[in-house]
Formats: C-alpha cells, sequence, structure tokens
C-alpha cells in the first residue's frame, strides 16, 4: 500500500530519538505488531532511499483509527533530515511489510526484551497482549536496556498499559548495570517461566536471548534490524543466513523469526 501521510507530529523523546505521527488509516487499518513501513524523507533524489521504521503504535480504534506512529533513532542523513520535518508536512509511505509477531491464544505469562531503539515495534504488541488480557490475568513484563538513560524510552507509556518494567543501562545511569539478557538470566533462573519471550534489538543481544531462552526451554520470536532499500525483497540488502544452506530475507521472511530458522 502507498499513501502520502500527513505528519500530525514529530516530537523529540530524548538525546537523538524522535516520535513521529502520521496520518494514514488505511495503513494503520493493515498494520500487524512487528511489521514496518518504508518512509522516503522528501520528494526528492536526496536521499533516494527509503527508510524501514517499525510501527510503533496506531492512533486511535476502530472507526477513529486515524493513523499510525514511528519511532526513530538519528543516525545518519536520512534520519537526520526526517527530524528537521514539521507537522504539517508530508511523507511517503510504503507498507506495511514483513511478517509480525503471533500471539498464540491462551497466553498467561509473556516477557519482552528491548535494547535500544529495539523498543519500537514491542509498544504495538505490548498495547495488542493488553486488550488480549481484559477479563482474564496476563502478565506482560517487559526487560530494556540501553548504554545509558538516555536510551531508555517510553517507561511511563508502557506502566500505563500495565506492563512490569526492568531496566539496565551498560554505565549502571539507570536501573541495573550491565546488559539487559543478563537481567533476562536472573529472572528466569529465580523460577520465572513465562510462556514466549518477544524481542527486538541488536543482533548480538538477540544470539544470547535465543541462547537462554532455548536452555529454559521457552519459546522466543526476534525481530531483527536490518537496512534495506525496498521493503519487499527485490534489492537483496537484508539477506541473512539461514539455518540451511540459503539465505532469508529481514523485510519478505521477517521482521520477526522463530530463531531455530536462523543460521545461527
Amino acid at each position: 500500500m502507498q499513501d502520502t501521510a500527513e505528519i500530525l507530529w514529530n516530537e523529540q523523546q530524548s538525546t537523538c530519538y524522535f516520535k513521529m505521527g502520521l496520518r494514514s488509516p488505511a495503513l494503520a487499518r493493515a498494520a500487524a505488531p512487528g511489521q514496518f513501513v518504508m518512509v522516503r524523507v522528501r520528494d526528492s533524489t536526496d536521499p533516494v532511499l527509503r527508510r524501514p521504521f517499525s510501527i510503533h503504535n496506531l492512533l486511535g480504534e476502530g472507526e477513529r483509527l486515524r493513523g499510525f506512529e514511528i519511532l526513530y533513532k538519528v543516525v545518519g542523513r536520512g534520519t537526520a533530515i526526517l527530524s528537521e520535518l514539521r507537522a504539517g508536512e508530508h511523507v511517503g509511505v510504503l507498507g506495511p511489510f514483513g511478517n509480525g509477531f503471533t500471539c498464540p491464544e491462551g497466553l498467561q505469562n509473556v516477557f519482552l526484551v528491548a535494547g535500544g531503539i529495539g523498543i519500537a515495534p514491542l509498544y504495538y504488541l505490548a498495547s495488542l497482549l493488553e486488550s488480549m488480557g481484559r477479563g482474564r490475568p496476563l502478565w506482560c513484563t517487559l526487560f530494556f536496556g540501553g548504554r545509558t538513560y538516555s536510551d531508555i524510552l517510553c517507561k511511563e507509556a508502557f506502566h500505563v498499559i500495565g506492563v512490569d518494567l526492568r531496566i539496565s543501562t551498560e554505565d549502571g545511569s539507570l536501573g541495573h548495570k550491565g546488559l539487559v539478557t543478563s537481567l533476562l538470566k536472573r529472572e528466569l533462573a529465580s523460577g520465572e517461566s513465562p510462556d514466549i519471550i518477544y524481542a527486538c534489538g541488536p543482533e548480538p543481544m538477540l544470539k544470547e536471548t535465543f541462547r537462554i531462552a532455548a536452555s529454559f526451554d521457552i519459546p522466543c520470536q526476534l525481530s531483527m534490524e536490518s537496512v534495506m532499500a525496498c521493503g519487499f525483497g527485490a534489492c537483496l540488502g537484508c539477506a541473512i543466513k539461514g539455518k540451511g544452506p540459503g539465505y532469508l530475507h529481514v523485510c519478505t521472511d521477517g521482521p520477526v523469526f522463530d530463531p531455530s530458522l536462523l543460521g545461527w
């Protein structure tokens, strides 16, 4: 689906993080947690390539659904230009793309694991889990890690929907000092046993999350981060090694994967 979306807001959240609201009701209605959109930051050839962004949140519900949010980090020229856009301007959007998270029936206890900007798709997922849990118990715990306190975003938003937070920073400026996966391992070793673990973040964090989950015999779904140019498998820029002899593509086979299919 292609749309020219009006920017509703583009607000700085932390040192180099922004949250942008986009008006696109049709795209929002088609979106699932874990999917992404490709955004063209300018109506010109500079920069020439669209950028992929996870769908962070939907704006409204039902007939009042008016669009969605993206949460992004300024890491280069394209995102720097994006951060300068203002409400009332427009961007070209394609999507939603990819395979999102799946939520089996009967979930009662869920762990989310995020590293840095990997928090972006997990809020939409947590919101869905919250709605699934209405009328019956469903506990959701977020393990959120960053290099420093400014990488820890959306704490209040997760708290409002009933998510329990476990925070770590590598420099100890907020929460536990160390890696978020050490918090996860400690919680599981204490006897906690979630039905499933959902994770998004840097590849080393995802690999360790998978290793820990497997050691406790807990299923997990991992959302991979990747640079890509097209979003639908044509450019081959997001190819990753699969379990067998071939390759998988983050844009079409993912971005959410069963880690047993990956060549780790």
